[in-house]
């Protein structure tokens, strides 16, 4: 069967919306891992193409020089340090092998990007004013690299405040002046597209998640201008989550469940609140425990992991950052056993640690 690009790009955009973060090769279901590299040249690439992070892997020169060209033949400019560790996650592999971003860039053969240490301070305040000028408003944090700023950093590093506090000493702009400025009807519109980019009535979380990492406004402006999230939506012509999901039928909550569980690995109220189930409903249906019990869920299984599941856990998280993981790294993908339970094993992260580095040499000798 032939799939086209957009199907296949559409797919990964509703497992992102599903998981959270952006889909690995396990995931996949509707379509095959092999699909994605005979279409993108390699499932990394399809994940740029529909606009999400890389997954870490080992990267070849050739990887990396050519995304850096295909970034310049895109936005017709050459790639910031900043835009490259955002996707790639670690500048180790750019500096091991060129040592510096310019050396990269050169390699790659597009335009080395200004250096901001000769600017005076007088000349990096007046090119942040006339951005602000242009925008009617202090630009955030992605827009620094899109309009040729230092990064707010850079501005942090020089002044010693943030490039909004600058602005207002200085009497140019007030640092609230993005609430009074944003317009209702630019609003609705950017609303809008973010629900045709996703495929569905954003939710408050799925809108901070994007803001987070793009220049769409977080909730935090919607809930200033409108007074609610639910008024915003409202607003927009969209009915609010919380009322689509207001006559949901026991089925109907033990379906969701299920699907959380088969896309996590795991389940809890959070991810259930997450996903569009008040509490009250989840206490209709007798709690989490009943939940659980209902799917065969294991609900209390800590005392069943040994150190051997533990390592294997850590294991799985490793192939998946590609480095040893951190507590906050392991616990944000949901892996199992949970980091409470491979403390209570080993009693620090860092032995735990040592056990897992001990096990992949064990690995790359057999």
């Amino acid at each position: 069967m032939r799939y086209s690009d957009e199907e296949l790009i559409r797919y990964l955009k509703e497992l992102y919306t599903e998981l959270g973060r952006s889909p690995v090769k396990r995931d996949l279901k509707k379509y095959s891992y092999d699909a994605y590299k005979k279409h993108f040249g390699s499932f990394n690439n399809a994940l740029i193409k529909a606009g999400l992070s890389v997954n870490r892997r080992f990267y070849s020169d050739d990887d990396i020089l050519g995304w850096i060209q295909d970034f310049y033949k895109a936005n017709g400019r050459s790639p910031s340090e900043s835009e490259f560790i955002k996707l790639f996650g670690d500048s180790k592999l750019f500096r091991n092998r060129w040592d510096t971003w310019s050396s990269a860039l050169k390699a790659a053969q597009v335009p080395i990007r200004t250096s901001f240490k000769a600017l005076s301070n007088e000349e990096m305040l007046d090119m942040l004013i006339e951005v602000c000028k242009k925008l009617g408003r202090v630009p955030k944090r992605l827009e620094f690299s899109k309009y040729g700023l230092p990064s707010p950093t850079t501005y942090i590093k020089r002044f010693g405040m943030t490039p909004a506090y600058l602005l207002k000493k200085h009497g140019y702009i007030s640092v609230h002046s993005i609430r009074r400025k944003i317009s209702k009807e630019q609003l609705i519109d950017e609303l809008k597209e973010v629900a045709k980019l996703l495929g569905h009535v954003p939710s408050s979380v799925d809108l901070d998640r994007l803001a987070k990492n793009s220049i769409y406004f977080s909730t935090r402006i919607y809930k200033k201008v409108f007074g609610s999230w639910n008024n915003a939506l409202k607003k927009a012509g969209f009915k609010p989550n919380s009322e689509v999901h207001k006559g949901l039928s026991d089925e109907e909550i033990l379906d969701i469940a299920k699907k959380i569980y088969e896309a996590y690995g795991t389940l809890n109220a959070k991810l259930m609140v997450k996903h569009g189930v008040t509490k009250s409903q989840i206490e209709r249906h007798g709690g989490m425990i009943r939940l659980k019990k209902a799917l065969n869920i294991p609900y209390n299984d800590r005392t069943k992991y040994t150190k051997d599941d533990c390592i294997n856990g850590l294991y799985e998280a490793y192939h998946y950052f590609g480095h040893l993981p951190s507590i906050n790294e392991y616990n944000s993908r949901h892996f199992k056993p949970s980091y409470k339970t491979i403390i209570k094993h080993f009693k620090t992260w860092s032995r735990a640690l040592e056990e897992l580095k001990k096990f992949i040499n064990f690995l790359s000798q057999t």
